[in-house]
C-alpha cells in the first residue's frame, strides 16, 4: 500500500509540474510573439488577446474571465481531477505571463519585412502554443480556452474529432482577428500559425499514445 502511495503521489508530481511548463510555454507565445504581431492562431491566447484589444482589458486578466466559466463546466461535465488541474494551469498560465518578461518581437525584426516578420512569429509561436495544449492534455487537462471547449463538445458528440472541433474553434477566432484588426495578413499568418498548433498537438498526443 505505501509503495502504491508514493507511486501515486510521484505522478501526481510529475503531472503538475508538465502542466506548468505548458503554462509556462503559452506565456513565451503570448508575451514574446502574439501580444507585438497581433497575430492570434485560436485558443486561450487568441481569445484572450482579441478580447484585450476590445476592452483594453490586459491579456492575463482577460485570460481568468473566458477561462472560469468554462472550468466550471469542464469540472462538472468532465470530472474533478480534471477540474484541479485545469484550475491549476488556469491560474498558472497568467501568473507565467506576469513573470515572463514582455518582448517587443515585431521591433526586433523592424528592419525586415512585414510579410517575414509575421511568417518567423507563426511558426515558432505555433509550435509553442500546439506544444503546450498537447502537454495539457496527455496529463488530463485543457489550458481553459478553445481546447476546453473542444473537450466540452466532443463530451456530447463522440463521434467528432478533437482536432477537427478545434480547427473549426479556432479558425473562428482567426477569422475575427482579421476583422478586427482589419489586416489581412494578419488572418492569414494565424491561420498558418493555427495549422502549425494542430499539427503539433496531434504530433504531442500522438507520442503519448504510442508510448503506451
Amino acid at each position: 500500500m505505501t509503495v502504491r502511495h508514493k507511486i501515486n503521489y510521484s505522478a501526481v508530481m510529475r503531472d503538475y509540474a508538465c502542466i506548468t511548463v505548458s503554462a509556462l510555454l503559452t506565456a513565451l507565445a503570448v508575451n514574446c510573439i502574439f501580444q507585438s504581431t497581433g497575430l492570434a492562431p485560436g485558443g486561450i491566447t487568441g481569445l484572450a488577446i482579441i478580447f484585450s484589444l476590445i476592452t483594453k482589458i490586459p491579456v492575463s486578466y482577460m485570460t481568468l474571465c473566458i477561462s472560469i466559466p468554462l472550468l466550471v463546466l469542464g469540472t462538472l461535465l468532465l470530472g474533478k481531477s480534471f477540474g484541479i488541474k485545469t484550475l491549476y494551469i488556469t491560474l498558472a498560465t497568467p501568473v507565467c505571463m506576469k513573470l515572463v518578461p514582455y518582448v517587443d518581437f515585431s521591433g526586433l525584426l523592424s528592419e525586415l519585412p512585414d510579410i517575414l516578420v509575421l511568417l518567423l512569429a507563426a511558426v515558432p509561436g505555433g509550435l509553442l502554443v500546439g506544444t503546450a495544449i498537447g502537454i495539457a492534455l496527455n496529463h488530463d487537462c485543457a489550458t481553459g480556452g478553445t481546447d476546453l471547449i473542444a473537450l466540452l463538445i466532443r463530451h456530447f458528440f463522440r463521434f467528432l474529432k478533437l482536432s477537427a472541433i478545434l480547427f473549426v474553434l479556432d479558425g473562428s477566432v482567426v477569422i475575427a482577428s482579421g476583422v478586427i484588426s482589419g489586416n489581412f495578413m494578419i488572418a492569414v499568418f494565424s491561420l498558418l500559425s493555427l495549422f502549425i498548433i494542430i499539427h503539433t498537438i496531434k504530433f504531442v498526443t500522438s507520442r503519448k499514445k504510442d508510448s503506451k
